[in-house]
């Protein structure tokens, strides 16, 4: 089944179409409560909830059941090694935590396919650069030592938020750096955010809903604790962390979201073995496991009458090429070329078994905003001649051999099959390559993808955000925030990223989104996404997962299960 990003960013719901750019004197008006939005007269209660752009609605056809079971155990399984438990830090461990253990302002709640507040009671917006965030009062820290059982606090928000900042090594940050000036705090339920310039994403994960930006107490923060354990307001507490392993329970004083979690405990075991993973997965020592392609999947279905299979979109793979004063693909010549020599399709046919979908800048998932295929296949023409000749032309030495890096995680991998194609696909063209594997959570993600110590890397799924703002500013300037990857810049793409960022008119921006895209392919910039592929998930029948954004539900904690 195809997921569905809608078009329709939240800011956009309930209010008026004015444009936050006409100055300060524009009051929206406002209110963001418990997952909807009301301003201008209009009234939250009795409209149903819709989805903000960047965020997948619930996958057509997945069962949300009614009444859901509460209780039992969910043994899920890691690939990868669990490296620092900080969620700052966006690892393995660090976003489960951010998932269980923590909260944040607004959470997106993909069974119903809005954002909810969480630890907001409500977010107003007076003026285009104000936002006043009302902390809610159930909400909680767990009841865990330095700070029992506390209420959270405006300070605790800002704090948070600042500590992402100052915080070296996170890596998504860039909303709070680029665009939030300062917080004031007068009480402690309240905290207002005044931002340097608008930016129409604010509500959405792109903005207070960062997943990263979880909201933890002060005190936590101060004693440099994040790094060794994970204490928040959210529905589970940490029970257990190794480098195998990391279990949650559900806190025994309850969360503040009524009825939920359903789950009493969620387990993740590491088995970085494909064939371990499988035969775990038959044996029933976990619930669930993404198969290795679609063959893989059949074979599931033969562990038992069962077992379930998910077939679902995911984010694409990605090519990225130096491209700066240094870099070797510095010449649009020679980026040209490279766009030739690619057979998208061939990738997909040899990798994927003939499941994937090319994909331009803005992945596919995000379906109101992505390119149409026809027009990608213009760009994507897979002209081994004229690689060829447009290698010559800008004197391209085909005797060097260039480090082609990419991520492993041990084993024979789909990734490693992505790569190797990659491979002979530019040799065939006359650009040779040394294959460099990196492991995936320790070496390439922390080393060759953020410090950009590459000439050229590439990754058969790259995971950015279910946030589309988040994907366009991957070709974006480099410097503070985000930057893109390839050390390359272009001043009308940056321009035209900026522009979409403040458009508060749908058409508008989805019009600038477009042409952003066609602008980026055009100047063959150096950052590629190749295609979509499809994953295949096969769990046991009594595992009632929320589909399309994980195993678990990003935050909401829908997910049940029927085995104690």
């Amino acid at each position: 089944m195809k997921n569905e990003f809608d078009s329709q960013p939240l800011l956009r719901r309930r209010v008026t179409r004015r444009s936050m750019l006409r100055g300060a004197g524009a009051a929206l008006g406002m209110t963001l409560i418990g997952g909807g939005i009301s301003g201008c007269g209009s009234s939250s209660q009795g409209t149903t909830p819709t989805a903000a752009a960047g965020a997948a609605k619930p996958a057509a056809g997945s069962p949300t059941p009614l009444t859901p079971k509460a209780g039992g155990t969910v043994t899920l399984v890691s690939a990868n090694q669990l490296g620092n438990i900080n969620p700052h830090l966006s690892t393995a461990a660090g976003l489960d935590v951010a998932t269980f253990t923590y909260d944040r302002v607004l959470n997106y709640d993909n069974v119903h396919g809005t954002y909810e507040a969480i630890t907001a009671q409500s977010i107003e917006n007076p003026d285009p650069l104000t936002f006043v965030i009302k902390v809610n009062p159930k909400a909680k820290f767990q009841n865990v030592p330095p700070v029992p059982n506390r209420a959270v606090t405006s300070e605790d928000i800002a704090y948070s938020w600042k500590a992402l900042v100052d915080n070296p090594r996170a890596t998504t940050k860039a909303f709070f750096v680029d665009f939030v000036d300062r917080y004031e705090t007068p009480d402690a339920a309240t905290l207002i955010v005044k931002m340097k310039k608008p930016n129409a994403w604010t509500l959405t994960a792109s903005g207070f809903g960062n997943y990263p930006a979880v909201v933890m107490p002060k005190e936590f923060i101060d004693a440099n604790l994040m790094e060794k354990t994970a204490i928040g307001s959210g529905a589970y507490l940490l029970d257990q962390f190794d480098a195998n392993t990391i279990s949650f329970k559900k806190r025994p004083d309850g969360w503040h979201m009524p009825g939920r979690p359903y789950i009493d405990k969620v387990v993740y075991l590491v088995i970085t073995d494909a064939a371990a993973r499988a035969a775990a997965l038959k044996g029933k020592q976990i619930d669930q496991t993404t198969a290795r392609d679609k063959l893989e999947a059949e074979e599931f279905k033969s562990y038992g009458p069962d077992m379930v299979i998910d077939k679902e979109l995911y984010f694409p793979g990605m090519l990225m090429m130096r491209a700066d004063a240094d870099g070797l693909f510095k010449d649009v010549r020679v980026r040209e070329a490279i766009y030739n020599a690619i057979d998208i399709q061939g990738l997909i046919d040899q990798v994927e078994l003939g499941d994937g979908e090319l994909t331009g800048p803005v992945p596919t998932l995000f379906s109101a905003y992505s390119l149409p295929p026809d027009e990608l296949k213009t760009v994507f023409r897979h002209d081994v001649k004229k690689a060829k000749d447009l290698l010559a032309a800008a004197g391209w030495d085909s005797s060097q051999e260039v480090e082609f890096k990419y991520p492993t995680s041990g084993g024979a991998t789909k990734g490693d099959l992505y790569i190797q194609a990659l491979q002979q696909q530019l040799a065939a063209v006359g650009i040779k390559t040394k294959l460099v594997p990196s492991e995936r959570a320790t070496v390439w993600q922390p080393q060759v993808a953020q410090q950009r110590d590459f000439q050229l890397t590439a990754t058969n799924v790259f995971l950015i955000s279910a946030s589309l703002d988040t994907w366009l500013r991957m070709w974006g300037k480099t410097g503070i925030g985000t930057g893109n990857l390839a050390r390359w810049s272009d001043p009308e793409i940056d321009d035209l990223i900026d522009r979409q960022m403040t458009e508060f008119d749908t058409e508008k921006q989805k019009k600038l989104i477009l042409d952003l895209q066609r602008l980026i392919l055009k100047k063959f910039a150096p950052i590629v996404n190749l295609y979509s592929p499809y994953t295949y998930t096969g769990r046991w029948g009594h595992f009632h997962p929320v589909l399309g954004q994980g195993h678990v539900g990003s935050a909401g904690h829908y997910a049940w299960t029927e085995k104690p």
